[in-house]
Protein backbone atom coordinates (compact mmCIF):
# COMPACT_ATOMS: atom_id res chain seq x y z
CA UNK A 1 0.00 0.00 0.00
CA UNK A 2 1.71 3.62 -1.04
CA UNK A 3 1.87 5.98 1.64
CA UNK A 4 -1.25 8.03 0.47
CA UNK A 5 -3.25 5.28 0.98
CA UNK A 6 -2.74 5.02 4.53
CA UNK A 7 -6.18 5.69 6.24
CA UNK A 8 -3.99 7.79 8.73
CA UNK A 9 -2.78 10.41 5.70
CA UNK A 10 -5.07 13.69 5.17
CA UNK A 11 -4.55 14.05 1.89
CA UNK A 12 -5.76 17.49 1.43
CA UNK A 13 -3.78 18.47 4.51
CA UNK A 14 -0.66 17.23 2.48
CA UNK A 15 -2.01 19.16 -0.52
CA UNK A 16 -2.36 22.33 1.03
CA UNK A 17 1.18 21.70 2.85
CA UNK A 18 2.98 21.53 -0.30
CA UNK A 19 0.59 23.76 -2.48
CA UNK A 20 3.68 25.81 -3.09
CA UNK A 21 6.02 22.77 -4.58
CA UNK A 22 2.82 21.47 -6.37
CA UNK A 23 2.37 25.06 -8.31
CA UNK A 24 -1.42 24.57 -8.48
CA UNK A 25 -3.41 27.41 -9.76
CA UNK A 26 -6.06 28.26 -7.70
CA UNK A 27 -9.03 26.60 -10.69
CA UNK A 28 -6.80 23.56 -10.05
CA UNK A 29 -6.20 23.53 -6.62
CA UNK A 30 -10.37 23.81 -6.63
CA UNK A 31 -10.97 20.82 -8.77
CA UNK A 32 -8.10 18.84 -7.00
CA UNK A 33 -9.48 19.29 -3.46
CA UNK A 34 -13.21 18.58 -4.59
CA UNK A 35 -12.01 15.33 -6.27
CA UNK A 36 -10.23 14.52 -3.19
CA UNK A 37 -13.41 14.95 -1.09
CA UNK A 38 -15.57 13.35 -3.34
CA UNK A 39 -13.05 9.94 -3.84
CA UNK A 40 -12.74 9.86 0.11
CA UNK A 41 -16.45 9.57 0.42
CA UNK A 42 -16.88 7.32 -2.36
CA UNK A 43 -19.22 9.41 -4.18
CA UNK A 44 -19.26 9.53 -7.49
CA UNK A 45 -17.86 12.52 -9.69
CA UNK A 46 -19.10 14.13 -13.30
CA UNK A 47 -17.91 16.54 -14.76
CA UNK A 48 -21.10 18.12 -14.12
CA UNK A 49 -21.14 17.64 -10.55
CA UNK A 50 -17.80 19.56 -10.44
CA UNK A 51 -18.97 22.34 -12.44
CA UNK A 52 -21.90 22.96 -9.83
CA UNK A 53 -19.47 22.53 -6.86
CA UNK A 54 -16.88 24.55 -8.40
CA UNK A 55 -18.41 26.82 -9.66
CA UNK A 56 -16.20 27.11 -12.99
CA UNK A 57 -17.84 27.31 -16.67
CA UNK A 58 -18.03 24.13 -18.63
CA UNK A 59 -14.88 25.06 -20.68
CA UNK A 60 -13.03 26.67 -17.72
CA UNK A 61 -13.12 23.17 -16.18
CA UNK A 62 -12.53 21.59 -19.20
CA UNK A 63 -8.78 23.26 -19.61
CA UNK A 64 -8.11 22.42 -15.63
CA UNK A 65 -9.12 18.94 -15.95
CA UNK A 66 -6.86 19.07 -19.40
CA UNK A 67 -4.03 20.55 -17.46
CA UNK A 68 -4.54 18.20 -14.36
CA UNK A 69 -4.01 15.32 -16.79
CA UNK A 70 -1.42 16.59 -18.59
CA UNK A 71 0.79 17.08 -15.29
CA UNK A 72 -0.28 13.73 -14.42
CA UNK A 73 -1.35 14.46 -11.61
CA UNK A 74 -4.87 12.86 -12.42
CA UNK A 75 -6.55 10.52 -14.55
CA UNK A 76 -9.86 9.75 -15.60
CA UNK A 77 -10.71 6.06 -16.04
CA UNK A 78 -14.26 5.62 -17.56
CA UNK A 79 -15.86 2.00 -17.41
CA UNK A 80 -19.44 0.77 -18.27
CA UNK A 81 -20.65 2.01 -14.52
CA UNK A 82 -18.70 5.16 -14.04
CA UNK A 83 -16.37 7.56 -14.37
CA UNK A 84 -13.14 7.68 -11.67
CA UNK A 85 -11.16 10.57 -11.55
CA UNK A 86 -7.79 9.45 -9.84
CA UNK A 87 -5.56 11.66 -8.17
CA UNK A 88 -2.60 9.08 -7.55
CA UNK A 89 -0.37 11.10 -9.44
CA UNK A 90 -0.58 13.98 -7.48
CA UNK A 91 1.13 11.95 -5.13
CA UNK A 92 3.60 10.36 -6.75
CA UNK A 93 5.13 13.14 -8.44
CA UNK A 94 8.90 13.91 -7.81
CA UNK A 95 7.49 16.52 -5.15
CA UNK A 96 6.11 14.31 -3.22
CA UNK A 97 8.99 11.66 -3.49
CA UNK A 98 11.47 14.29 -2.33
CA UNK A 99 9.11 15.48 0.20
CA UNK A 100 8.71 12.31 1.99
CA UNK A 101 5.56 13.26 4.01
CA UNK A 102 5.18 9.64 5.61
CA UNK A 103 8.10 7.86 5.75
CA UNK A 104 7.20 4.13 6.17
CA UNK A 105 10.60 3.10 7.50
CA UNK A 106 10.32 5.19 10.22
CA UNK A 107 6.93 4.55 11.60
CA UNK A 108 8.33 0.61 11.68
CA UNK A 109 11.44 1.77 13.38
CA UNK A 110 9.54 3.08 16.11
CA UNK A 111 6.85 0.07 16.58
CA UNK A 112 10.44 -2.02 16.47
CA UNK A 113 11.36 0.30 19.58
CA UNK A 114 7.97 0.83 21.22
CA UNK A 115 7.30 -3.18 20.99
CA UNK A 116 4.04 -2.66 20.01
CA UNK A 117 1.86 -1.10 16.43
CA UNK A 118 1.54 2.84 16.60
CA UNK A 119 -1.76 4.24 16.65
CA UNK A 120 -2.96 6.54 14.00
CA UNK A 121 -2.77 9.67 16.21
CA UNK A 122 0.85 8.12 16.98
CA UNK A 123 1.36 7.53 12.86
CA UNK A 124 0.15 11.36 12.26
CA UNK A 125 2.44 12.72 14.86
CA UNK A 126 5.40 11.19 13.42
CA UNK A 127 4.32 12.48 9.98
CA UNK A 128 4.42 16.02 11.57
CA UNK A 129 7.51 15.28 12.98
CA UNK A 130 8.82 14.38 9.57
CA UNK A 131 7.81 17.55 8.14
CA UNK A 132 9.73 19.80 10.71
CA UNK A 133 12.37 17.70 11.58
CA UNK A 134 15.09 15.86 9.53
CA UNK A 135 14.90 12.12 9.81
CA UNK A 136 18.38 11.98 11.75
CA UNK A 137 17.41 14.11 14.56
CA UNK A 138 13.82 11.82 14.79
CA UNK A 139 15.80 8.94 15.14
CA UNK A 140 18.22 10.16 17.33
CA UNK A 141 15.13 11.66 19.89
CA UNK A 142 13.62 7.89 19.55
CA UNK A 143 16.77 6.23 20.83
CA UNK A 144 17.57 8.75 23.34
CA UNK A 145 14.01 8.00 24.57
CA UNK A 146 14.76 4.09 24.13
CA UNK A 147 18.15 4.87 26.27
CA UNK A 148 16.20 6.28 28.97
CA UNK A 149 13.40 4.10 29.17
CA UNK A 150 11.01 6.64 28.19
CA UNK A 151 9.28 4.82 25.50
CA UNK A 152 6.54 7.18 24.70
CA UNK A 153 5.77 9.87 22.17
CA UNK A 154 5.48 12.79 25.00
CA UNK A 155 9.19 11.58 25.68
CA UNK A 156 10.35 11.38 22.13
CA UNK A 157 8.45 15.14 21.58
CA UNK A 158 10.38 17.05 24.25
CA UNK A 159 13.77 15.91 23.29
CA UNK A 160 12.90 16.75 19.73
CA UNK A 161 11.40 20.43 21.14
CA UNK A 162 15.07 20.49 23.21
CA UNK A 163 17.01 19.24 20.26
CA UNK A 164 15.60 21.99 17.94
CA UNK A 165 16.44 24.86 20.62
CA UNK A 166 20.07 23.18 20.75
CA UNK A 167 20.20 23.88 17.03
CA UNK A 168 21.39 20.26 16.47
Amino acid sequence: MKWYEQKYVNRRDWILDNLENLKLSPQELMVVITIDFYNENRTDISMDILQKKTGLDMDELNRVVSVLCARHYLDIMASSRNVQFRLDGLFDTDTAKDIRVMDSPLIELFEEEFGRPMTPNEMQKISEWNRIYPRKTIIHALREASAYQKRSMSYVESVLRNTGRKGQ
